[in-house]
C-alpha cells in the first residue's frame, strides 16, 4: 500500500482485504489513524544505475574483471568459488561483466533501549560486490533498502516484509533495465543477482527458516551436531564443532589442550546439502503468513525447519 498512489483513504488492504488501521479512531474520530504495521522501502535499482553515471565509479565497477588474481589467495569476492560457479551455470553472462552481484545484510536492534520497551527496528542493507574492496566495504556504497518498524520482533514473519525486495530482485534478474554507461558512452541492459546473505545467527534463522535455538541449531551439521549444553550456564555451546571441517592432517585435530580435553577429532564432516535437496525436503511445509505458524511434523527431533525458505522459492 503506497501512500503516494492515493491509498491513504482506503481502510482495507487492496491485496489481502484486511483492516489497515486500528480501531482506536472509532472511539475518537479526531484522532489520527494508527497503522497495524509500517514498512519503509527504498528501491535500490536507481542506486545501481547511478553508479554507472560518473566516470570515477564506472571504471571501478569493472575492477572485478580487470584485476590480477593471485593463485591461492583471495582479496575480493570475485576470487571465490561461488563467483566461478555462477559462470559455469550461466555461461551466457560471462560475455557481459556488468551484471551486478549483491550481498544482503539484515539485523535488528531496539532503538529505545532495553528498559521495558519492546519496540524493534530491522534494517536491510544491500552491497554491490563489483567495486574494489576499499569501496564496497565503505558506508557510501551500502544501500539502505528497508526499514521495518514494529512493537515486536518479526521473527519468521519477516518474509512478509521482504516481499517488495524479492519482487525487485526478480525484476532485476528477468527484466532488461536500461542503464547509461558513462565510460563507454552507450546504453546497456543491467542485471543483478543476490549471491550472499550476511547476518548473525538469530537473523540467519529468521531468513532461512531453520531455527537456531537449542542444540540442533546448525544448518550444516543438523542432527549430527557436536554442540554441548552447559548445565550451569543453561545455554548451548558450539565451541568444538569446527574441527571436523579441517583436513585429516591438520594440527588442530590432534590438539587435546586448546579444545575439548583429551579428545582427538577423527570425524569427517558431512557434506552440505544442496539447494535442490533442501527444496525437496521443505516443499510441503507452510510458507510464512501473517498468523502464527504451526510447527511441522518431527520438529525438534529430526529437523528444525519452521517454514518454507523464501529464498529457495525465489531460486526455483
Amino acid at each position: 500500500m503506497l501512500y503516494w498512489k492515493n491509498d491513504t483513504d482506503l481502510d482495507y488492504c487492496k491485496f489481502c482485504a484486511e483492516v489497515r488501521y486500528k480501531s482506536t479512531r472509532e472511539r475518537n474520530p479526531n484522532r489520527k489513524k494508527t497503522r497495524y504495521a509500517i514498512l519503509m522501502y527504498l528501491a535500490f535499482t536507481p542506486h545501481l544505475q547511478r553508479l554507472y553515471a560518473p566516470k570515477a565509479t564506472t571504471e571501478q565497477m569493472m575492477w572485478h574483471a580487470n584485476h590480477q588474481t593471485v593463485e591461492g589467495s583471495m582479496c575480493h569476492s570475485s576470487d571465490t568459488e561461488a563467483w566461478r560457479h555462477f559462470y559455469r551455470i550461466y555461461p551466457d553472462f560471462v560475455v557481459e561483466p556488468r551484471i551486478v552481484r549483491l550481498s544482503l545484510c539484515m539485523d535488528g536492534f531496539v532503538p529505545h533501549g532495553h528498559y521495558g520497551c519492546t519496540y524493534s527496528c530491522w534494517l536491510i542493507i544491500l552491497t554491490p560486490y563489483y567495486l574494489p574492496p576499499r569501496m564496497c566495504m565503505s558506508s557510501k556504497y551500502m544501500f539502505l533498502t528497508m526499514v521495518i518498524l514494529g512493537p515486536s520482533n518479526k521473527k519468521c514473519l519477516i518474509d512478509v516484509y521482504l516481499k517488495p525486495l524479492i519482487d525487485e530482485l526478480q525484476n532485476l534478474w528477468y527484466v532488461d533495465v536500461l542503464t547509461y554507461d558513462n565510460a563507454k558512452n552507450k546504453i546497456f541492459t543491467i542485471h543483478g543477482l543476490l549471491m550472499w546473505i550476511v547476518n548473525d545467527l538469530p537473523a540467519y534463522g529468521m531468513a532461512s527458516g531453520w531455527s537456531t535455538i537449542s542444540v540442533i541449531g546448525c544448518l550444516t551439521c543438523m542432527d549430527d551436531t557436536r554442540a554441548l549444553y552447559l548445565q550451569n550456564g543453561r545455554k548451548t555451546c558450539y565451541f568444538d564443532c569446527h574441527r571436523q571441517f579441517l583436513h585429516q592432517d591438520h594440527l588442530y585435530r590432534r590438539n587435546k589442550k586448546a579444545f575439548t580435553n583429551n579428545r582427538v577429532e577423527r570425524k569427517v564432516a558431512r557434506l552440505r546439502l544442496m539447494g535442490e535437496q533442501i527444496h525437496d525436503w521443505i516443499v510441503e511445509f507452510s510458507p510464512a503468513v501473517e498468523i502464527l505458524l504451526a510447527l511441522p511434523p518431527r520438529y525438534g527431533s529430526e529437523h528444525k525447519w519452521r517454514k518454507k525458505n523464501i529464498f529457495l522459492e525465489f531460486e526455483y
